[in-house]
């Protein structure tokens, strides 16, 4: 995404890991910012799952920010459609001082033509200690999706603070699916 703040590059795939019956994944994604001052953010996560058929399962996370590391354990929802995918999960963080958040990703892909299909995202994160709010993000994304490349509008708002200070970065998107 090219923002009119920043630049956010953000790298995920999913693998399934038993032939066909979807119950174990490996999700994972790395992400990149750099604002127009050359200050940068850094995250890497991977998310491993065991899904049931109805959809709902547990995850272990681990991952690694620009400002340190920790495991998250949780539980989630997993849903794929022709035209949808759903992936929400609710987590604790295994570490000293209590941390929960809510993290999800939800796609809307109608076909608009033979080859082309609207584009639409959404996706949350919020993050809390014991009573506090430490950081949400909402990143949206409308547009086109032609062959497996996906073009369009964006916006990242983000969110920080017990006083919830915010941050906008709209701009535009392109995303290869592989």
């Amino acid at each position: 995404m090219a923002g009119h703040k920043r630049l956010f590059a953000d790298v995920q795939w999913l693998r399934f890991l038993d032939n066909h019956q979807h119950h174990w994944s490996v999700f994972s994604r790395s992400r990149a910012t750099v604002d127009y001052d050359n200050n940068t953010d850094l995250f890497t996560g991977a998310y491993f799952n065991y899904t049931t058929k109805s959809g709902l399962g547990a995850s272990i996370v681990g991952k690694i920010n620009s400002t340190e590391g920790a495991v998250d354990a949780g539980l989630h929802i997993f849903k794929v459609k022709s035209d949808w995918m759903l992936f929400g999960l609710a987590s604790l963080g295994l570490k000293s001082d209590l941390e929960y958040s809510w993290f999800s990703i939800l796609r809307y892909t109608p076909k608009v033509g033979a080859r082309c299909r609207l584009y639409t995202s959404l996706e949350l994160f919020f993050l809390f200690q014991k009573n506090r709010h430490v950081y949400s993000v909402q990143r949206l994304r409308v547009g086109l999706d032609w062959q497996g490349l996906q073009f369009g509008l964006a916006n990242n708002l983000a969110e920080f603070g017990t006083a919830w200070q915010t941050d906008n970065n709209f701009g535009g998107f392109v995303r290869k699916v592989f």
